[in-house]
């Protein structure tokens, strides 16, 4: 259980010399007609200096009455954004001497600007590949870094053009099949141009449910546009974690004080920009990673946190009352993903391009790799022959344009862990359609093949049961370790089966899955013993979550890590927090 944080007297001087006290102000809207307009998200968006405390944005919902109640500093003007799908977005200012006011809303009727302000899913869910598989394969393969059906995404291009982004996806890591590199750039041109001319294609998403009404939700500006915020953590001190994985940047947020500290990350000397794998990323502008902070995780001895080193394999380690960073360069393996650390205070973590679950035991300071199965020879000698090749792409040469098959034979990917309570450690491996698991004592491993496509992260709840994300398929799955059974569910984004969930939660006290909807902009809530779903919408359009952090009290924290940051709405990537009201 993770403990509440206490504010001291520092930083609660430093949050009156900031904020001052907090002020209900009242909004009332109605609609063109005059009556109550409720379930409309209404954002107080205050200015930052982008300094040492940076002010949250707040979002609540109105009621029935058409009234919503926001808790905002009273010292200080702050814009308003009203919200609500199908009507045209409303932006005031509320100046620090009103407590109330009273605004109208309209429907929105140009075509064109409702497709436009769809969430991504409904676009991506509206191009027709003609193969339902290529589609999935679409969906797993280019959906990696930020949102298909984002503004910059849905441009009107040439073959060429698509071809030079496909080009530059699969150097960047994709692993798109060769013969879908040869057929998307034709469809994808013709698509999005059949698209643009008839928006009403574009199928309208879910309407918001009342109980947002109880909901609010803040959001901090963190980093920017050249950042990436990865993973996010709650530490066991209240405060927040967010991993900047293209700056080396761990981010620090008291959200009790709004205060906010950034650590960089060190490097050795003679570290390459990029780290190890550097010639994926070598023209992309702005970056700034030698290490490529991934995953966190922390001790359950002494609240050290350990950080994952995608770019440089290297296990980092933060000790929070010093503020020092520890780097351990790992003897084996390349791009080391997620973490989770178990009770006996031993850190694991995939190694997704290797092939490997690897393990950090901090009593004795040594490693041990546990090197997973195969599918076959050529895979064998293609994780052998990485160290070369990884070599050679740092130097230029395009091994990218190396034939890639449907099954993405030589690289299975393993990707999310956690560990059970029994201590068994479980994975998965998004390319091979498999979950396995390791057992500390014996060293023995598992697979266990899904009756799904792309398996991306999972949690293990308090009964010892696995829940996945089903990437390409916009579902939920339910592993029971016990039978060996596996439960589908489908998301309830719509339109069905358009969702791309890249990562979840369980909340063990509570009984709840906490999911990411990925691709449309929302925090998706699944109750484990009644199987009902609450859908809560993301205030910022193009939010692009990988992951999600729950707090001792039932708070949510995700962050939004496009790559790039330009995809999401304003280019700013944030953490997000949701206060649920039950």
């Amino acid at each position: 259980m993770k403990k509440r944080f206490l504010v001291g007297a520092y930083f609660a001087s430093v949050l009156i010399a900031f904020t001052a006290e907090a002020k209900e102000k009242t909004i009332t809207l109605t609609d063109a007609m005059g009556k109550p307009a409720s379930l409309v998200m209404v954002t107080a968006i205050p200015e930052n200096d982008g300094k040492h405390v940076v002010l949250p944005e707040i979002s609540v919902f109105t009621d029935g009455d058409g009234n919503a109640v926001l808790d905002v500093p009273d010292n200080i003007d702050v814009d308003l954004r009203l919200r609500k799908p199908g009507f045209v977005d409303v932006d005031v200012m509320l100046s620090a001497s009103k407590t109330h006011i009273s605004l109208t809303i309209k429907l929105e009727t140009d075509v064109a600007a409702l497709a436009e302000n769809t969430p991504a899913n409904a676009w991506l869910s509206a191009i027709d590949l003609g193969d339902e598989n290529l589609k999935d394969h679409f969906r797993l393969q280019c959906g990696f870094c930020h949102q298909q059906g984002t503004p910059h995404t849905k441009a009107d291009r040439t073959e060429e053009e698509w071809e030079k982004i496909i080009d530059r996806m699969v150097r960047y890591g994709s692993r798109l099949r060769s013969s879908a590199q040869e057929k998307l750039p034709a469809l994808l041109k013709a698509e999005h141009k059949r698209l643009i001319a008839n928006p009403s294609l574009v199928p309208a998403t879910k309407p918001w449910q009342p109980h947002l009404e109880k909901t609010t939700i803040k959001e901090w500006a963190l980093g920017d546009n050249s950042s990436q915020l990865h993973d996010v953590f709650v530490a066991s001190s209240g405060l927040v974690y967010a991993g900047d994985n293209l700056q080396d940047n761990l981010i620090e947020l008291n959200p009790e004080t709004n205060e906010t500290v950034t650590h960089k990350i060190p490097k050795r000397p003679g570290d390459k920009l990029g780290g190890n794998i550097g010639g994926r990323l070598s023209n992309y502008p702005g970056v700034g990673t030698y290490v490529g902070l991934h995953s966190l995780d922390e001790s359950p001895i002494d609240g050290h946190l350990f950080l994952t080193g995608s770019d440089s394999s290297r296990l980092v380690e933060f000790a929070p009352e010093t503020k020092e960073f520890i780097l351990y360069d790992l003897p084996d393996g390349f791009y080391p993903h997620t973490v989770r650390i178990d009770q006996k205070d031993r850190v694991w973590f995939t190694m997704a391009v290797s092939n490997q679950v690897a393990m950090f035991d901090r009593k004795s300071k040594s490693f041990r790799f546990y090197d997973l199965p195969t599918r076959g020879m050529k895979e064998t000698v293609t994780i052998f022959a990485l160290p070369v090749v990884l070599k050679l792409a740092n130097w230029g040469v395009p091994i990218h344009k190396m034939p890639i098959d449907a099954q993405s034979g030589g690289l299975p990917l393993p990707y999310g862990i956690d560990i059970a309570p029994n201590g068994h450690v479980w994975f998965t491996r998004l390319h091979s359609d498999e979950i396995g698991r390791v057992n500390p004592d014996t060293h023995e491993v598992t697979l266990f093949k899904t009756p799904f496509v792309s398996p991306r992260r999972m949690r293990v709840d308090a009964d010892g049961n696995l829940w996945i994300t089903v990437f390409a398929e916009g579902k939920l799955a339910k592993f029971e370790p016990k039978s060996e059974k596996f439960t589908l569910y489908d998301l309830p984004t719509e339109p069905l089966g358009s969702e791309t969930p890249y990562s979840l939660n369980v909340d063990r006290d509570r009984g709840v899955v906490w999911i990411n909807g990925t691709a449309s902009d929302t925090m998706i809530r699944f109750e484990i013993a009644s199987e009902k779903w609450k859908i809560y919408p993301l205030p910022r359009r193009r939010t692009f979550t990988r992951d999600v952090d729950i707090a001792e009290d039932g708070f949510i924290y995700t962050s939004n890590g496009s790559f790039p940051a330009w995809h999401i709405e304003d280019g700013q990537p944030t953490i997000i927090r949701i206060e649920t009201g039950e």
